[in-house]
């Protein structure tokens, strides 16, 4: 995926100038910058939430339009917000075919046709969750997991991560991260949003750094100094 030249305002707030960002199949790219660097702003234009002023956006190297959520999704790309976009009171399984039920011949959701789809799903990335369970029993890490899991439902290739590990158990976020090593072995591009160093340098390929609206500076996870991240993030030598 290819993001170029993409700008943004909100009236007289220019919140993104030019930002020039690429993803690579199996990668996983950390987006970095302080707040209000237009981090959320980007992966919501990507998202469909948002719509661009000017830019283009390539899919596979073709030009993509994404106007809308459903478009996104279309071209394969899902969002996980920080605040889980879930229903409490119905099953993990309803929760993961939520918008995109499994249905009989004659239309009619079938509950046991998507508890055993869903099922199958969890049980590919070792996950102890039961299908049938109500999601609100669920613990905050488990139910991440059920709408990481919608996501690849829906069949996406490009999955957005926002601030993921927030809330999260240590023991937790070594589960998210065996997930997205996974994901990442199917070919899943992963655009992983953290505010901790540790993380990125954990589980990132690439680091892209946003500045007031502006990219400054890609770097190798493998080969850039933690003082280099920092210095460009804030713009100057702290």
């Amino acid at each position: 995926m290819e993001m170029k030249n993409i700008n943004k305002s909100f009236g007289s707030n220019r919140v993104l100038e030019n930002v020039n960002v690429s993803l690579y199949s199996g990668e996983v790219l950390a987006l970095l910058g302080e707040n209000g660097a237009g981090k959320s702003t980007l992966i919501k234009i990507l998202g469909g939430i948002y719509k661009k002023d000017s830019g283009q956006i390539y899919v596979k190297d073709q030009l993509a339009e994404i106007n809308n959520i459903s478009d996104a999704r279309t071209y394969g790309i899902s969002i996980i917000h920080q605040e889980l976009m879930l229903c409490s009171h119905i099953s993990v399984a309803e929760n993961i075919f939520m918008g995109n039920e499994i249905c009989h011949k004659k239309g009619i959701v079938s509950l046991k046709m998507q508890k055993e789809k869903a099922q199958s799903i969890i049980n590919q990335f070792e996950l102890e969750l039961d299908a049938g369970e109500i999601l609100e029993n669920l613990t905050i890490a488990q139910q991440q997991m059920v709408e990481i899991i919608r996501a690849i439902s829906f069949g996406s290739k490009i999955i957005v991560m926002d601030e993921p590990t927030s809330s999260l158990s240590e023991k937790e976020v070594q589960i998210l991260f065996q997930m997205i090593r996974m994901l990442k072995k199917q070919g899943v591009g992963i655009i992983y949003i953290s505010h901790r160093l540790d993380e990125l340098f954990e589980i990132t390929d690439r680091i892209e750094v946003l500045r007031d609206g502006m990219d400054v500076g890609t770097f190798s996870t493998a080969t850039v100094e933690r003082s280099k991240l920092v210095n460009t993030m804030v713009g100057r030598e702290l």
